[in-house]
């Protein structure tokens, strides 16, 4: 059984714990099963110290918990095997003339895929593309693996934190607010991008780094338009350009981009990823960005 998380439906209580009544997580022995509408979807093997997470129980309390905190306006709910995702999109809110709308996020898995990950932030609704922002020491984030002596005492924290959710989102809407009208170089974004602490490019790096400039280049809502020769060579050989260090140090063609824009195209890559990924690039960019 899949569902299509690129699908929003209206917000409905009813209609989504009605899709959670379905879910049934139990365990025998060291297998964890997971059954939806009656069928078997997975079937993992785990060791003594896994805890089994009542992602359905669980899932309804926090809808009930959040609506005391803001108003879902729509919500996405994805079941697929041993994967489970839950997201709640709620009102609006402008940065730089720019929708954004807060959101409640929650992933889980029965089959180890993923760590059971809680997270509120913000959503970009140009171009659908995603953005959930971090603030240190802040609730809005709990990520933890199955385990017996982890899982519940975070749970529990991050249900109570709840209550400070407009004040994380008021801080990640300060976070974006301060690199607005900043200008950073796209040498420099690449350089943090590319190298590790050894100075070499790995193929995952080399993948970001192409998805970038082709957003750079062809993205909807954010696309540099005006591009010199020089520069759009630069951004269709970027990845062959790193390979020494030195050499693209002296490179003299570069881009000097609106550090906002470079935000935007960069979380643009990941809007259809889920929020573990979506923050943790999220962090990566605006690591780059400060």
């Amino acid at each position: 059984m899949g569902r299509h998380f690129g699908i929003e439906k209206e917000y409905s209580k009813d209609e989504i714990f009605a899709v959670l009544d379905k879910l049934k997580i139990s365990q025998e022995g060291l297998n964890v099963l997971t059954h939806y509408d009656g069928k078997l979807i997975a079937n993992t093997q785990v060791s003594k110290i896994y805890e089994v997470f009542d992602f359905p129980t669980f899932a309804k309390e926090v809808v009930s918990e959040i609506e005391k905190y803001f108003t879902p306006e729509k919500y996405k709910l994805r079941i697929t095997k041993g994967a489970q995702e839950l997201r709640l999109i709620g009102e609006d809110v402008l940065i730089n003339d720019d929708v954004y709308q807060k959101m409640f996020n929650i992933i889980n898995s029965t089959d180890k895929s993923r760590a059971l990950s809680l997270s509120a932030g913000l959503m970009r609704m140009v171009c659908t593309n995603g953005l959930v922002v971090g603030v240190e020491d802040e609730f809005e984030q709990v990520r933890v693996k199955h385990y017996k002596t982890k899982l519940p005492d975070k749970v529990v924290k991050f249900i109570e934190g709840l209550s400070n959710f407009d004040i994380s989102i008021n801080k990640q809407a300060e976070t974006i607010s301060n690199i607005v009208g900043k200008s950073v170089s796209f040498k420099d974004i690449i350089k943090g991008m590319a190298f590790n602490k050894d100075g070499l490019v790995t193929s995952t790096t080399s993948l970001r780094m192409r998805a970038f400039c082709k957003k750079i280049q062809s993205s909807q809502s954010d696309a540099i338009k005006g591009l010199s020769v020089e520069q759009i060579n630069l951004l269709n050989n970027v990845h062959i350009m790193v390979s020494e260090k030195e050499k693209f140090d002296k490179e003299p063609t570069d881009i000097v981009m609106d550090a906002y824009k470079a935000l935007n195209l960069y979380t643009e890559i990941y809007r259809n990823y889920d929020s573990t990924v979506l923050k943790r690039e999220t962090n990566r960019i605006f690591d780059l960005l400060k």
